[in-house]
């Protein structure tokens, strides 16, 4: 049974997508919808992360982007720090 992604897959997957001279909007689509519904898992869907996530990668540009694999980094900080206190933060 294969598993699920993790946030570090996503941010992996994104850095690379960015940075590749053969940039896939196919691709980025799916990696974009994807990332999005992990981040709504982490902290929900009213979340600052989820909603500034959700711009960034609509502008698209490159500081958007890389704006947008903070806010992915940031989330599991957060969720990190949640389960190491027993808490959740949404």
């Amino acid at each position: 049974m294969p598993r699920e992604p993790r946030i570090d897959d996503f941010i992996e997957a994104g850095w690379g997508g960015a940075e590749s001279a053969l940039f896939d909007p196919v691709a980025f689509h799916h990696w974009r919808q994807r990332a999005f519904e992990v981040l709504i898992a982490m902290v929900g869907p009213d979340h600052v992360y989820t909603r500034h996530f959700e711009n960034f990668v609509r502008q698209g540009g490159e500081t958007d982007l890389r704006a947008a694999f903070g806010k992915l980094s940031a989330a599991k900080e957060q969720s990190w720090e949640g389960a190491q206190t027993g808490q959740s933060r949404r």
